[in-house]
């Protein structure tokens, strides 16, 4: 029987992970907000280096997901809206229409959202729920309202319970979805512990993403900018190891930080670069993830006392410009 999923949050990643899903023969449904009419009335287009270019369009779109009628159940809810952990009402409290009355504890929910520590309010919120935790490595771009560009193969998820002690049967929900998402045409892994992964993630994130948003440079653009911007970005990340080390996290060290930078490198030798969410956000006049990604991780290192100079300074700059785009609402 084809999968019922709810997709919340359909922009570039989650238009990709729309037709993906839809080509592993599953039911989609899609909350769209900010390119819902156009969605509604075009469908979405897509130039991807994976997929060719393609036109296509969810089963089911809504703008909310109290819009979806009472009577749906969801094998999946996958979160692809980006991570605002003070937003109001919350991510828990926006999806509660599709997980209660009656409550529906077989639903997995799926967080495929940047940064650490996101998953405990979900977790409290729907204890029941297996819920499942997703590092997405998917370079890609919403252009403009349904129009999204993917210029490199690369579509890969990687998987895996919160807490990693989950029961069975939560397991099994994960192995199910990557399963659905390689049947999709990407790559999907799952990890007993999924933090590792995530907080590999972190050491890219953590560095390129706040240090796009300030100097409005792509990461192959910043390197060349002068002798200490790879000083400046490799700074950030062996803080975000020692963080790491300091919090107990495995396999989150300078040679697995030297494996992701080494991505940036060549796309500076090359002459091109990528462009990250935050950097995209800022161009587009929207708010960026500045708490999941670099709030949150600069609160632990003053909880847990580690040193983070570089990290809390580039964290008080994004914030303050996150501050005035929110306050001049742009």
């Amino acid at each position: 029987m084809p999968l019922n999923i709810l997709l919340y949050g359909v922009g570039s990643v989650g238009a990709i992970y729309l037709h993906q899903l839809q080509r592993a023969g599953c039911t989609v449904t899609a909350i769209c907000r900010s390119n819902h009419d156009v969605v509604a009335t075009s469908g979405f287009t897509m130039t991807s280096a994976l997929f060719g270019t393609v036109t296509y369009r969810p089963d089911h779109i809504y703008r909310s997901v109290s819009d979806i009628p009472s009577d749906q159940v969801f094998d999946y809810i996958v979160v692809t809206a980006k991570c605002f952990p003070d937003s109001n009402p919350s991510l828990a409290e926006q999806l509660r229409p599709a997980l209660t009355n009656p409550p529906r504890r077989t639903t997995a929910i799926v967080l495929a959202q940047n940064g650490i520590d996101i998953e405990a309010p979900i977790a409290a919120a729907y204890p029941d729920n297996p819920l499942i935790s997703a590092v997405i490595y998917l370079p890609a771009t919403q252009t403009a309202p349904g129009i999204i560009t993917h210029p490199e193969p690369l579509n890969h998820i990687e998987l895996g319970t919160y807490p990693s002690s989950a029961p069975q049967e939560h397991v099994d929900s994960a192995t199910r979805f990557a399963e659905t998402m390689r049947w999709g045409g990407g790559e999907a892994t799952v990890f007993e512990d999924i933090q590792g992964a995530r907080w590999r993630k972190l050491m890219v994130n953590a560095a390129w993403n706040p240090i796009g948003a300030l100097s409005l440079c792509t990461d192959g653009g910043f390197l060349v900018t002068s002798p200490f911007a790879r000083d400046v970005v490799w700074g950030v990340m062996m803080e975000v190891v020692a963080l790491a080390r300091r919090a107990g996290v495995e396999g989150v060290d300078e040679e697995a930080a030297e494996k992701l930078f080494q991505i940036s490198k060549r796309r500076a030798e090359l002459g091109t670069g990528r462009a990250l969410s935050m950097l995209q956000d800022v161009r587009m006049g929207r708010p960026f993830e500045v708490e999941a990604i670099v709030g949150n991780a600069v609160r632990l290192g003053r909880k847990l006392g580690v040193e983070m100079p570089r990290l809390e300074t580039v964290y008080a700059l994004a914030k303050g410009r996150y501050d005035v785009m929110v306050e001049s609402g742009k």
